[in-house]
């Protein structure tokens, strides 16, 4: 019943592919112009930088103005959750629907196949296969790429109602826990010092990225 079920959900899906990739067109575009953006929003709209980019890093700057009484907390949270949470949804659904052509190994033609590199999805697939769900919720707490995890989860079969609840678990612990390191790292601030805060940022992504490199490992 459920193989039924994913197969009409994929067919459905593939007939709207075109909308969902250039959805996540869209939101590639839009992230990439916040880089250059991102020193004027910050001092002046930081809440629009996460809209527009709620990655680990801003979210972390977002915890540091918390601390400073600079930002609301429950305003940075909803602000978060669009695309750091539904976004990675977005590319479950994208790999659902190119699951055909990635379960073939062949490349897929034009901008989709940028925004589904092959090769890393299958090699993501295999680590899901091997660790399951788990790999889902850690890889959000750690420097991972959860967007292609999702594409290969919705490639390799894992159905919504198991993926999409490990992540929103993932998501939600991920989210609170750089707002939070960047809530200590400003407390740390107002009371050591710049040196100090430097230092705890650097020691918080190279444990994130030791993480995220150790669970790709076979």
């Amino acid at each position: 019943m459920a193989t039924r079920t994913r197969s009409r959900t994929e067919r459905r899906l593939r007939k709207v592919r075109v909308w969902l990739v250039v959805l996540a067109g869209i939101r590639t575009v839009l992230g990439i112009l916040a880089i250059p953006l991102a020193p004027v929003l910050y001092r002046k709209h930081f809440l629009v930088l996460v809209l527009l980019r709620p990655t680990k890093e801003v979210l972390l700057a977002g915890g540091f103005l918390v601390r400073q009484g600079k930002v609301n907390l429950v305003v940075l949270l909803a602000a978060s959750i669009p695309l750091a949470i539904l976004g990675v949804w977005h590319f479950y659904f994208l790999g659902l629907a190119y699951a055909k052509e990635i379960q073939s190994g062949k490349a897929i033609p034009s901008f989709a196949g940028r925004l589904l590199p092959v090769k890393r999805i299958k090699k993501l697939s295999k680590v899901l296969d091997k660790r399951g769900t788990s790999i889902v919720v850690i890889g959000r707490l750690a420097s991972f790429p959860s967007a292609l995890l999702g594409a290969a989860a919705g490639a390799s079969g894992m159905q919504a109602g198991t993926f999409i609840p490990a992540d929103l678990v993932g998501g939600l612990l991920s989210i609170a826990e750089v707002i939070g390191a960047g809530y200590l790292l400003g407390e740390a601030y107002h009371d050591a010092g710049p040196w100090l805060t430097v230092v705890g940022v650097v020691l918080l992504f190279a444990l994130m990225i030791g993480v995220g490199r150790a669970m790709v490992r076979e």
